[in-house]
């Protein structure tokens, strides 16, 4: 009893932080809207040598999946601006993380594609796709694309009854509509209801994040099944597990904004906004 108490508290407790955050980021972009207070593209509001991000230096393909190119002509760096108002906070967890992905996520992920089959590598990447459908097909619901989360349901059954979730059946099988391979997530969701995405936030190794995308971590967790699991240990420690797997998709992308900005914060920070803005408008 004491546990089901606590965990209505928890999920109130979200809901409240949901609602309070969602009514902040409203407030806060119909007020500069109503001043005429356009965001300028500002490389940095506390370090004044900063560099600006070369425009173009990223790019945002359909479906979200970002790339360095060589074209510079599809990047507005003003419409990818966010708001940083806490950057020396962000600055600090960036360091973090560029050390912990470089220094120890790195290492250890190449020592476990050495002595990991990509087949089971692959295998266990499907499952925890397939094992994330409720996400999916919940946001989907939300947004009112009723035709996409069919889709998504369709996949998932496919998926599940062929090979347990560790085989992509459906992959490549056309649908009715085109459905984004990762995705929706509640922070897409609250994009599409209209809330802004806020000001710009780093965590500790979740990286590159917003206020709104913080919030939608939080609603994402209640329709993940592993938060169900118990104990929660076990659940945690799958599901760091199963993302530590997916490093793959993960880590070449962070090396390359790296290697290709004179300040890599900005860069992940422009690209961070640019993707976000990309996938909600899709």
């Amino acid at each position: 009893m004491a546990n089901n108490h606590g965990l209505r508290r928890m999920r109130l407790l979200a809901l409240n932080l949901l609602l309070l955050t969602a009514l902040a980021c409203i407030f806060s972009d119909n007020a500069l809207a109503a001043r005429g207070v356009r965001q300028e593209p500002t490389p940095s509001t506390v370090y004044g040598a900063s560099p600006m991000l070369p425009a173009g230096a990223i790019t945002v393909t359909p479906y979200g999946s970002l790339r360095a190119a060589d074209d510079l002509d599809d990047y507005d760096t003003a419409d990818a601006s966010i708001a940083d108002p806490f950057e020396p906070w962000n600055r600090f967890w960036f360091h973090f993380n560029d050390i912990f992905y470089l220094y120890v996520a790195r290492p250890a992920y190449d020592a476990w594609v050495f002595i990991t089959p990509h087949q089971l590598r692959g295998g266990l990447k499907n499952f925890f796709s397939n094992l994330l459908f409720p996400v999916r097909f919940v946001n989907n619901i939300l947004q009112f694309r009723f035709m996409e989360a069919g889709v998504e349901f369709s996949r998932f059954i496919m998926n599940t009854t062929s090979s347990a979730g560790f085989a992509d059946v459906a992959k490549g099988k056309r649908t009715i509509v085109p459905v984004d391979p990762t995705g929706e997530d509640f922070g897409q969701t609250l994009g599409r209801w209209g809330i802004g995405q806020g000001f710009y936030l780093v965590w500790p190794l979740l990286g590159p994040s917003s206020a709104r995308d913080t919030i939608g971590r939080v609603g994402d967790v209640f329709a993940d099944p592993l938060f169900y699991l118990k104990p929660w240990e076990m659940g945690t420690g799958l599901a760091a597990g199963f993302r530590f797997n997916d490093l793959g998709d993960v880590l070449p992308l962070y090396e390359e904004l790296n290697s290709i900005a004179v300040d890599p914060y900005i860069a992940m920070r422009e690209a961070y906004a640019n993707f976000r803005k990309s996938q909600v408008m899709h």
